[in-house]
């Protein structure tokens, strides 16, 4: 699993997830956006392997306990105690946390930095910590800083399509029909254009995450093409950007996979995939988590995706990109899966594959099924010591048995929610397992 590590290099984990969503969160005029993926930094506890540094924005309640049942008690977690939305700025600009990297680099002072995203912000800390404090920092996972255009490029819809429509197979049976629109009145017109033709469309905002902002508009969803507009322009998540109008692909089984892949550093090996898992979502389109399972790959439209996905990863390595990113797919009814676009980045289930590689090795599908959620309900439960005391039986390991429920956030309690993978024999006795979770935190 961590092959592209470089082996006893301490290594430092940086969760800079805000630094990356900042501007587009801040659209929604709603600060829970904000705090709720601030919260997402949680999940960095069970990345890579538990012996390392770890940098979050806010500290982890229930860290201590999930550590200690699940075998990452090694990881060492800080965080700033005047918090922004730029972690790694935070860590420069506290002594405090600079001395916290100084003392784990160790004699040899050599560290290895990963973070959630490659951004401005992280290369500068990177820089910093070598020209200002003399260590030798190693980037396993980012590209060099000349070559960061590319990770914003691909991770925007246009991005995507411009470079997919060049380098899969077959562009018309892969890529759904679209078009690219500057402003949201161009794309009021577009769907009017879909509209005409009989066809559903999907608006997107070009820079968006999470599904946030994304529309599927049906003809007739608006009785005028005045309501469409106004519709479209009280999309605050569409404003300042690009708007990328996608035809609508329906699926029978609501199938949306997501593959990823790790592009290593330059002669570190070539592109693999990670894991392959189908995508949760709360809603219409707001990504909660994955359930990753081996009857995934055993679909008759697997093959094709992974073939592309390693074809994609191929050419971003040929341009200069290093790191995670995911191809998120949806499989229409007769099993064609159509590429809709990429996150580059380490993903919503990377933690889930890489504690499963860490509990149960590399052959982890061969034993278990893993299903995961950011955004439980949790009831009337708000407080960390109620949650141990409502479900503590049920958590990993549960008594002899090597599954049960892992917390995977916890600081998003007092949102009342929490993050959580469940981990189990097969797909159904996840499912089970998720039902007597419910069932208590309901109790």
């Amino acid at each position: 699993m961590n092959d592209h590590l470089f082996p006893g290099v301490p290594l430092v984990v940086i969760y800079n997830n805000l630094e990356v969503f900042y501007r587009f969160l801040s659209r929604g005029g709603d600060e829970s956006f904000l705090l709720a993926r601030r919260c997402h930094g949680d999940r960095a506890l069970f990345w890579l392997r538990p012996d390392k540094l770890l940098f979050v924005t806010m500290p982890i309640p229930l860290a201590a306990y999930m550590a200690a049942r699940t075998g990452y008690s090694q990881t060492r977690i800080c965080s700033p105690s005047r918090p922004s939305y730029h972690l790694s700025r935070d860590i420069l600009s506290d002594e405090r946390l600079v001395g916290e990297i100084l003392e784990y680099a160790g004699s040899e002072r050599v560290i290895q930095l990963v973070p959630y995203a490659t951004t401005p912000e992280f290369l500068l800390l990177a820089d910093r910590l070598n020209s200002e404090y003399g260590l030798t920092v190693l980037l396993p996972e980012s590209p060099l800083p000349g070559m960061l255009w590319l990770r914003d490029y691909v991770d925007t819809k246009s991005g995507f399509r411009t470079l997919a429509s060049q380098w899969v197979d077959d562009p018309a049976r892969l890529l759904p029909f679209g078009v690219v629109c500057r402003e949201r009145s161009a794309a009021a017109q577009a769907v009017r254009s879909f509209w005409s033709a009989g066809k559903a469309c999907v608006i997107k905002a070009d820079g968006g995450e999470s599904g946030l902002g994304t529309m599927i508009l049906q003809p007739g969803d608006y009785p005028s093409f005045e309501d469409l507009q106004t519709g479209l322009q009280a999309n605050l998540f569409l404003e300042n950007d690009l708007v990328v109008v996608d035809e609508y692909i329906p699926s029978a089984d609501q199938l949306s996979p997501s593959l990823e892949l790790l592009i290593p550093a330059p002669g570190c090996g070539q592109p693999q995939i990670t894991y392959l898992s189908q995508q949760l979502f709360v809603g219409f389109g707001q990504f909660d988590g994955v359930i990753i399972s081996r009857e995934l790959a055993e679909r008759p439209w697997y093959p094709r995706l992974a073939r592309q996905g390693l074809v994609f990863a191929d050419r971003l390595q040929k341009m200069g990109y290093v790191g995670h990113f995911d191809l998120d797919v949806v499989v229409d009814q007769f099993d064609n899966p159509w590429l809709l676009e990429v996150n580059s980045r380490r993903t919503g289930g990377t933690h889930v594959h890489e504690l499963a590689c860490t509990l149960f090795g590399p052959d982890y599908l061969e034993q278990v099924t893993l299903l995961s959620h950011n955004r439980m309900p949790s009831g009337c439960v708000g407080q960390v010591d109620c949650l141990v005391d409502t479900i503590g039986d049920l958590m990993y390991p549960m008594q002899s048995n090597r599954w049960g429920v892992v917390v995977t956030i916890s600081s998003s309690l007092e949102l009342g929610e929490f993050g959580c993978i469940l981990v189990a024999p097969t797909t159904a006795d996840a499912f089970t397992l998720q039902q007597e979770l419910v069932s208590r935190l309901a109790g």
